[in-house]
C-alpha cells in the first residue's frame, strides 16, 4: 500500500527539518571540539529548530518544492538551515575545516542509516495500515537525508563539498574558486532544476545501496 503523493511529500518535509537541524548542529559541535567556540557563543549548539531556521532555505524553498511535489512536478524536497558561524582560525589543526565540513553531510548519512535500520525492523511486523505508514515514514526520512548527504557534497560554494576542495587549493586558484560563493546557491539551484534527474539518480543509487546493505530490496 504505497503512500499518496501528499503523504510522501509530508514525510520528506519532516525528514528535511530533522536533517537540516542535525546538519547545522553537527557543524557547530565538531567546530567546538576543534577549538572554535563561535557557534556556542552564538547560541547555535542546540537542537532547538528556531535557532537554525532560515526564512528562505527552511521555509520558502521547501514550501515551494512541497507544492510542486503535490502537483506531481517534483521528486524531492530540498532546503537548508541558517549556517552555523565558525572561525577556522580557532581550530587546533588546519585540517579542522575538513572535519567540520564533513560533519554535516555525515550526520545526514547517519540519520538515513538509523531510519532505514528502523524500516528493516518494522518489516518484521505483521502488515497493516499503521505499520505501512511507519515503514514509509522511515523510508522517506531516510531518502531525504541521503539527498542532503549527496547534495551538500557538491563542490560548489557555499556547499560543504566546496570547503573541502578549497582547503587543497592555494593562492589565486583558491581566491577565484571562493569568489563564486555569492552566486553559488543560485548556480546550485539552476543545476538542480536543469539536471535534477542526475541528482535523483545519484541519490537513488546511494539509497538502493543502503537498502541492500540492510537486506532490503532496492526501490529507487
Amino acid at each position: 500500500m504505497a503512500p499518496s503523493r501528499v503523504e510522501a511529500a509530508i514525510y520528506m518535509l519532516v525528514g528535511l527539518i530533522i536533517g537540516v537541524i542535525f546538519h547545522e548542529f553537527m557543524h557547530g559541535y565538531v567546530a567546538y571540539r576543534m577549538g572554535d567556540t563561535t557557534a556556542k557563543r552564538a547560541g547555535r549548539l542546540t537542537l532547538d529548530p528556531l535557532a537554525h531556521v532560515d526564512p528562505f532555505g527552511t521555509l520558502i524553498l521547501p514550501g515551494f518544492l512541497f507544492l510542486l511535489s503535490l502537483l506531481g512536478q517534483g521528486t524531492f524536497i530540498i532546503g537548508y538551515a541558517k549556517p552555523v558561524p565558525i572561525n577556522p582560525f580557532y581550530f587546533r589543526k588546519p585540517r579542522g575545516i575538513i572535519w567540520v565540513s564533513l560533519a554535516g553531510p555525515l550526520s545526514n548519512l547517519g540519520i538515513a542509516l538509523i531510519f532505514i535500520g528502523l524500516l528493516k525492523v518494522f518489516t518484521l511486523f505483521e502488515g497493516g495500515t499503521f505499520i505501512y505508514r511507519v515503514i514509509y515514514t522511515c523510508l522517506f526520512i531516510g531518502y531525504i537525508n541521503i539527498l542532503l548527504f549527496v547534495f551538500n557534497l557538491i563542490p560548489i560554494p557555499p556547499l560543504d563539498g566546496s570547503r573541502i576542495v578549497a582547503y587543497f587549493l592555494k593562492g589565486e586558484a583558491k581566491r577565484a574558486y571562493q569568489s563564486i560563493e555569492p552566486y553559488g546557491f543560485l548556480i546550485v539551484l539552476l543545476l538542480v532544476f536543469v539536471f535534477g534527474f542526475a541528482l535523483s539518480a545519484a541519490v537513488g543509487g546511494v539509497a538502493n545501496l543502503i537498502l541492500r546493505l540492510f537486506g532490503l530490496a532496492p526501490i529507487f
